[in-house]
């Protein structure tokens, strides 16, 4: 063989290596954050907050608003937004909270899915395929 083939023959076997490991990467899921971003609050933080509390008082149960807008200032606006990493559904809610002489007006809540109302998966797990398989291979006492 002569010296230009042997040049030859690695530069396809380099370029075979190269379009195979292009083509391997495309195959790879790529890592996702959970993105999470604004005021966490729960369903008890918000029960506290009731009509004749002060802006301090909200304040501090609810931590400082998301939002203060300057042209609005009798209006507080909490947002919360979680995106999680496995392709879930995105969790989005607002809370705004409405002001009168330094006191609460009312609160309003748009949205679904505050962290305290989540209730827990209480349904029973099906049993694995090892399970199953265990339950068949052995004898039962019934």
């Amino acid at each position: 063989m002569s010296i230009s083939r042997i040049r030859l023959l690695k530069a396809a076997l380099y370029l075979i290596i190269g379009a195979s490991l292009l083509v391997l990467n495309g195959c790879v899921r790529s890592y996702r954050v959970e993105i999470q971003q604004g005021n966490v609050i729960s369903a008890e933080q918000i029960e506290k907050i009731t009509p004749g509390t002060s802006r301090n008082e909200v304040r501090f149960i609810l931590g400082t608003p998301l939002i203060e807008d300057p042209f609005h200032a009798e209006r507080w606006d909490y947002f919360y937004s979680l995106d999680p990493a496995k392709g879930e559904l995105v969790t989005k809610y607002r809370l705004s909270v409405w002001f009168e002489n330094d006191q609460v007006l009312r609160t309003v809540v748009e949205g679904a899915g505050l962290p305290g109302a989540i209730e827990p998966d209480l349904e029973e797990d099906s049993p694995g395929f090892f399970s199953q398989l265990w339950d068949k291979v052995t004898p039962s006492d019934d």
